[in-house]
This record gives C-alpha cells, sequence and structure tokens, in this order.
C-alpha cells in the first residue's frame, strides 16, 4: 500500500502526467480502494464506531462555491498555495452507518468545505461577491473517498483565538433515498496539539475538544506540507 508520502509526490506530478500514467506509477486508486476495505486497520475494525459529531456552521458560510470532483489527474484546491504558506493535503472517507452495519458503509457525498486563509480571514460572504477564495465544493468518489490541497487555515481572534479549523457541510448522495430528505451534515475538523482546542477555544459553543473531529497531520516530503487523514461517519437513514 502506498505511503502518504507517496501519494504527495504522486499528487505533485500528477499535474504533468497522464491520468492512466499516474494510476499505472502510484497505485493511489488501490489506495484509495483499500481506504474503504473493512481489513484496513481504519475505523471500521473497532467494536465500536462513534458517529462523528456536528459542530455549529458558523457565520461564514457562502453557498454557491465552485464545484470540483476528485481525480487521479488534478488534485482539488480549496485555497491554492503560493508557496509562502504552509500546505495541507487532506484525504479520508465518508461513510453511514446503518443497524445492519454500524461502523458505516461508504458513500458518495458532496462536500461543501470553506475555511480562513493562512492570516485567519474568512473571503467576502456576501451573496453579491462572485469571490469564493478559500471555498469550494467537492464530489467524493462513488466509494466515498476524497482527497484535496490547502494551505493550513490560520487562527483569528474573535475576543480570544480560535484554533484552526475547516468547516464542511456533508452530504450524502445516496440513489436509493429521495434528494429532498438529504439533508447537509454541517461540522468542522480540528488539528492535534493545537493550544487553542477546547477548554481553550474562544467558541464557547463550538466542539473542538470532540475527538471525532480533530486530525493528526505530519509532515511528508517537505517541512511546510502538512499530510492528514481524516475519516467521517454520519447517522444513517434505517
Amino acid at each position: 500500500m502506498p505511503s502518504l508520502l507517496h501519494l504527495l509526490f504522486v499528487l505533485t506530478i500528477s499535474q504533468i502526467m497522464s491520468p492512466l500514467a499516474v494510476a499505472q506509477q502510484s497505485g493511489l486508486s488501490n489506495l484509495l480502494d483499500r481506504r474503504s476495505n473493512p481489513g484496513n486497520g481504519g475505523p471500521q475494525q473497532r467494536q465500536n464506531c462513534p458517529l462523528t459529531s456536528p459542530d455549529i456552521e458558523g457565520p461564514y458560510y457562502k453557498p454557491g462555491a465552485p464545484v470540483q470532483r476528485n481525480s487521479i489527474a488534478t488534485l482539488a484546491q480549496v485555497c491554492k498555495n503560493n508557496g509562502a504558506n504552509d500546505r495541507l493535503i487532506l484525504n479520508g472517507t465518508i461513510r453511514q452507518a446503518s443497524k445492519k452495519n454500524p461502523c458505516g458503509t461508504p458513500v458518495a457525498a458532496v462536500l461543501d468545505i470553506w475555511h480562513a486563509n493562512a492570516d485567519g480571514v474568512y473571503s467576502d460572504r456576501s451573496r453579491s461577491s462572485s469571490d469564493f477564495t478559500c471555498r469550494t465544493r467537492l464530489m467524493t468518489n462513488p466509494d466515498g473517498t476524497f482527497v484535496f490541497s490547502s494551505i493550513f487555515p490560520g487562527r483569528y481572534d474573535d475576543g480570544g483565538f480560535r484554533p484552526a479549523h475547516i468547516h464542511f457541510q456533508i452530504t450524502p448522495q445516496d440513489d436509493r433515498i429521495d434528494a429532498r430528505r438529504q439533508r447537509p451534515f454541517t461540522t468542522q475538523m480540528y488539528f492535534a496539539q493545537d493550544q487553542f482546542l477546547n477548554p481553550h477555544d474562544s467558541c464557547g459553543i463550538c466542539a473542538s475538544g470532540d475527538p471525532t473531529l480533530i486530525t493528526h497531520v505530519s509532515h511528508q516530503s517537505d517541512i511546510k506540507t502538512f499530510v492528514g487523514t481524516w475519516d467521517v461517519l454520519l447517522a444513517g437513514n434505517n
């Protein structure tokens, strides 16, 4: 199974290689396939599989962000990195629990993603603005897997610092369910070892201390590039 370092290398060169060549060189398809396999040591192997917790939407959501699709040939970008910022590459799998499988079955989803820039500032949230910096709607693969690149979000001071975080609205795309019943699941993702996680979070109602919302990232290949995995387990509809 390719390492995250290998994955990072592949995603870097993928802009100049054909999709077929990238797949053959990297085994990226196998990596994503195995992420959905109960034998890969992921959360579905645990007897206790906690649902991912919701978190507040916050004041900076803006509908209508540009749509991107996961592709072996092109790495989706939430916020373009100019080389001076810390880069973040995040991958994961969206799963939906059921009575038959409480640890979840992979499901395709739309991920509405937004976060602050490196200075802790959100792009213009007014609906009349065409500025969607650090905002996107990402279509997962059919097996629920996703990967994207962004910059490491900055903290901001709203009377006390918030930890670095990324907002998500996750809408499963299950053909068996009426689209009108597929309501988005709203939450935030945080980073381990952030000193402003709960109880030091200035947002008293945010869930930054919840372990299901905290991911561990590590340097891969470059001191200013962080790579991590965040898997999501949603409640089922049955």
